[in-house]
């Protein structure tokens, strides 16, 4: 059998696999039209969704619920296995709302971080286009609406309209690199979680697809913005390859790090559970904040009202793939 390690990394980076495929086709369908990243983007996150209801949080509860028993008299009991299930189920909520956080927090700092200067050449921009307005003006009063004075209006109008293409370019390039960096940091909880859930024998089918659709858009319409900034395909690629191998190494660090072959019921199995499902909420609620605040809003923006019947179509889909995971046996299997 494969070692847990090679296992994780292979699913690290099958998960991964959509960053340099998404780059590739970003780059050779280039500019990439705002309504097909929406699409994709309601599509996975759909996806995402039953991934994190089901796999982190649904199977937990699952758990949960095997361990009661019932008396004879019909009341529910809850034994020691299922107070500690208790436990757990409390440090995964508490992470997901950790997780929320610190995805929201990032997700301001990366907005702070581009704003200023869109804002400072937008600024720029309107002044610039008041001045030219008023001496357009002036100019034409002067010399009676004269053809020379129409002229050198139209083409100062002109130079202001690719002023203002070249900052909204130079935004789009700050959108894609910001874009860049939350799914890198974003995405090392993520992969160690799939380190932690190898170990655990509990990776499927769905969860990998998941992740997969999920990280697409984000390259697939990020390469084509930085092309548009004229920056060298080598680069793009480069960049989106690098998060590709470091989401196959975090996920081996994870296996690496969760001990693995451990006595049931023992302390070092107790304490293992616990640090996997803190992970697993922090995980959860990182993924969940990203796809409300981040993955649907673009989504509707872009696809209107179609975005809920994509979105309904991953998570069905995500249904569809586990119900043949149960049939045919699991990734691990």
């Amino acid at each position: 059998m494969t070692a847990l390690w090679v296992q994780a990394l292979l699913f690290g980076l099958f998960s991964a696999l959509s960053l340099p495929l998404g780059a590739l086709l970003g780059l050779a369908l280039a500019p990439v039209s705002a309504k097909v990243t929406a699409q994709w983007m309601a599509f996975g996150g759909g996806a995402l969704v039953f991934a994190v209801a089901t796999q982190l949080f649904g199977e937990s509860l699952f758990r949960l619920d095997a361990s009661t028993w019932i008396h004879p008299t019909g009341e529910a009991g809850c034994g020691e296995r299922c107070k500690e299930l208790c436990v757990n189920n409390i440090l995964q909520i508490f992470g997901a709302m950790v997780g929320a956080m610190m995805y929201l927090l990032l997700n301001r700092w990366l907005e702070n971080r581009s704003r200023p200067q869109e804002q400072q050449r937008g600024l720029r921009t309107i002044e610039e286009g008041a001045q030219e307005t008023a001496r357009g003006g002036l100019e034409l009063g002067v010399a009676s609406m004269g053809t020379s004075s129409m002229t050198l209006s139209l083409r100062r109008a002109s130079t202001l309209l690719e002023e203002e293409e070249e900052a909204a370019t130079m935004g789009s390039a700050q959108v894609a690199l910001s874009m860049w960096l939350g799914m890198m940091l974003d995405g090392i909880p993520e992969a160690l979680m799939l380190g932690f859930m190898t170990n655990e024998g509990a990776v499927s089918f769905a969860f990998l697809v998941a992740i997969f659709i999920a990280n697409f858009p984000e390259a697939f319409s990020g390469s084509s913005l930085l092309l548009g900034q004229k920056m060298p395909v080598s680069r793009i690629l480069l960049m989106w390859v690098v998060l590709f191998l470091l989401t196959g190494v975090l996920a081996m660090l994870g296996s690496l790090m969760m001990p693995s072959n451990v006595a049931r019921g023992s302390d070092l199995a107790r304490k293992r559970d616990k640090a996997t499902a803190l992970m697993e909420g922090i995980t959860g609620g990182a993924m969940l904040a990203m796809v409300s605040t981040a993955m649907l809003p673009e989504a509707f923006k872009g696809a209107g009202d179609k975005a809920g019947l994509i979105f309904v179509l991953g998570f069905v889909l995500s249904v569809w793939i586990t119900c043949l995971g149960y049939r045919f046996g699991g990734p691990q299997g």
